[in-house]
């Protein structure tokens, strides 16, 4: 909006330095301005609704972007989780597979002991049966 210093501005004498010269109104430079502008202004409306439309375009971009990285996510962490299940499975199985292995140890080296109990006992037991049939002969002998 014009001040009115503006506007009384249009009616002091200007002129040249140097001889006289008849008064007259300058030229208004603000006007004179904004006319000169006008068509810079109008060629920028048509950049400005460019960036408009790119920006709008960036982010329809990065939304898909964003949801791109996270359906990729999502996959990733339900592929670990899977894997994850599958190896303590397997690992499961190989803790078993190993503890199956040392019972099995465990039992042949059980029925080995036994084995050997065994034999040294039948090797022992005619010697063991003499005994005690001494032993038991010789109380019926007591009490006689």
């Amino acid at each position: 909006m014009a001040r009115l210093s503006d506007f009384l501005a249009r009616f002091r004498p200007s002129g040249v330095p140097g001889a006289a010269a008849p008064s007259g109104v300058p030229v208004d430079y603000v006007a004179d301005q904004a006319d000169e502008l006008a068509p810079i202004f109008s060629a920028l409306a048509d950049v400005q609704a460019g960036c408009a439309s790119e920006r709008q375009r960036t982010h329809r971009m990065t939304d898909q972007i964003r949801k791109r990285a996270h359906d990729q996510a999502v996959a990733i962490v339900s592929a670990a989780r899977a894997e994850a299940e599958a190896e303590r499975a397997r690992s499961s199985a190989m803790a078993r597979q190993r503890n199956d292995q040392a019972t099995a140890t465990l039992l042949r080296e059980a029925a080995t002991a036994a084995d050997g109990i065994r034999s040294r006992s039948a090797a022992r037991m005619p010697e063991m049966v003499a005994r005690v049939t001494e032993l038991v002969r010789s109380l019926a002998d007591d009490r006689s």
